[in-house]
């Protein structure tokens, strides 16, 4: 199901002494009802394999999943790709010289493989990053050959580069939503999250 446009909905954006109203559109997610503004809508400028129909996307990062983001689909609601800082598993990648990927300049993101069972390594499409163009809100996934990437792939722990402040302010920020523990007399059954992170 696509999103619905909202009817003038009450989002302001200053700018100077004038505060416009935006128009924003709400989509249905896994996380809930999510206020998706135009300046938060990114393109994907190549189809990516696989999923070529799929070109409007959203950034989403939920509290407490840090440095992990959620790379929505606006298109089909149930596709949602983790993706992550490359740096954050140890890749590094040679810049692109084609000319078609001026303006890719912000750190490389790897889509996370999220483990099938409990205990499982985080895994990462090691030679297939995204490559982010925020000035024009587009990116791409960029396949490399095995020589043009150093590194592992292996956790390496959290970056605090990325994503900058450019990139923070096209990110849809999401609440960490936790319904009340069940309970069977006295005994705490336990917590449940509104994702399924991973």
């Amino acid at each position: 199901m696509r999103g619905w446009k909202a009817p003038r909905h009450g989002v302001e954006k200053a700018c100077g002494d004038y505060s416009g109203i935006l128009d924003v559109t709400i989509y249905s997610t896994r996380f809930g009802p999510q206020d998706i503004a135009p300046e938060q809508r990114w393109v994907c400028a190549q189809p990516m394999p696989g999923f070529e129909a799929m070109r409007e996307f959203a950034l989403l990062r939920q509290t407490g999943q840090e440095p992990f983001i959620w790379l929505q689909s606006l298109e089909a609601l149930e596709l949602a790709f983790l993706i992550v800082d490359a740096s954050c598993f140890g890749l590094r990648f040679q810049p692109p010289t084609d000319a078609e990927f001026s303006g890719f300049d912000a750190p490389p993101s790897v889509l996370v493989i999220l483990p099938y069972k409990p205990g499982d390594v985080l895994r990462v499409h090691r030679l297939a990053p995204l490559l982010f163009d925020v000035a024009h809100a587009r990116f791409v996934q960029h396949v490399y050959e095995p020589e043009q990437v150093s590194g592992e792939g292996l956790w390496a722990g959290s970056s605090g580069a990325w994503p900058d402040a450019a990139v923070q302010a096209r990110i849809v920020q999401v609440p960490y939503l936790v319904k009340p523990a069940a309970r069977v007399g006295s005994r705490k059954i336990g917590c449940e999250s509104g994702s399924t992170f991973p």
